[in-house]
């Protein structure tokens, strides 16, 4: 196990209560917003707090006050704290810190985020940071997982279904089952090129889709790597047992697939143009640049903090 040791943490944050904003996303998840509200007021009634309205409004409330707040607590999943990266990328004078709403919640779960606001706005005032990597795909970024492929098939049919949870999830996987047909690729990476059919590729910066399903157990979001992870075409009858390793961590190299670490800049050439980025579907056309941006993200440490 690796545990997140002192020469991240970054102990000259000084953050005050009025230098928070609670954001909250009322479409994320199942959850009322008047009961998180009662609870952050209950802690304390001088937090300032924002609801959403939608996607437009959320980005214009942060761009308007991206120098009003210092620490940007945001209530919703993947999609809406990868909106939020966009804003607070490269800025070392701002700090995320989230409450994981969504239904995978896959990069709160590996930063040891938690439902438990007590220890969170403790945590918060310690003034702990870290900093992660953010990755860059055709000039959109990401901070989890991203891919092309069969996962990316899920999520545009999640995408288009009305309700959301693990169980729509499970829904949308049969349905791309029936429907997906495997594609051919060229990665160019480190002098090297690779020119296959694939099921799926992913692109790591985290460990994990969400929900605790593993796609590459190696993934350090700190490390300045990115992790890919290359499924060559599957018997049907390997599925099961793929997502049985995934859920218990333990996908490894084999017949059908092999990972890699990459430092430099990955070029990405396919036909298929259905992507996903942190779980929200994209279309990019023709070739594909992925890169890292190092420790470009600063969140705010947590004592669940742990890498394995």
């Amino acid at each position: 196990m690796y545990i997140c040791g002192q020469h991240l943490l970054q102990s000259d944050m000084n953050f005050k209560k009025e230098d928070i904003i609670f954001i909250i996303n009322p479409n994320s998840g199942r959850r009322k917003p008047d009961g998180l509200i009662k609870k952050i007021k209950k802690i304390d009634n001088a937090f300032n707090i924002y609801i959403s309205k939608d996607l437009d409004d959320f980005n214009n409330f942060i761009t308007k006050n991206i120098n009003k707040y210092k620490v940007f607590v945001i209530a919703g999943g993947d999609g809406t704290i990868n909106e939020t990266s966009k804003h607070l990328f490269a800025r070392k004078d701002k700090a995320l810190a989230i409450i994981p709403l969504g239904s995978g919640n896959g990069f709160a779960r590996e930063m040891g985020f938690q439902i438990k606001l007590e220890e969170l706005v403790e945590a918060i005032l310690k003034g702990d940071t870290f900093d992660c990597d953010v990755i860059e795909i055709n000039n959109s970024k990401f901070i989890n997982v991203a891919g092309i492929g069969f996962d990316a098939c899920v999520a545009h049919i999640f995408d288009k279904r009305k309700k959301r949870g693990l169980l729509n999830y499970i829904f949308a996987t049969i349905e791309c089952l029936t429907k997906f047909k495997n594609f051919k690729a060229t990665l160019q990476f480190e002098d090297k090129e690779i020119n296959k059919k694939f099921s799926m590729i992913t692109f790591a910066n985290t460990r994990q889709f969400g929900n605790n399903a593993y796609i590459a157990p190696k993934a350090i979001p700190h490390d300045g790597k990115l992790d890919i992870v290359m499924i060559e075409p599957l018997p049907i009858h390997h599925y099961p047992r793929l997502i049985y390793n995934m859920f218990r961590g333990k996908i490894k190299d084999s017949k059908y697939i092999k990972h890699k670490q990459i430092s430099n800049e990955l070029v990405l050439n396919t036909d298929f143009k259905q992507f996903h980025l942190d779980g929200e579907p994209m279309i990019f056309n023709g070739n594909s640049k992925i890169k890292v941006h190092k420790k470009s993200l600063r969140l705010v440490k947590t004592e669940k903090l742990k890498f394995k």
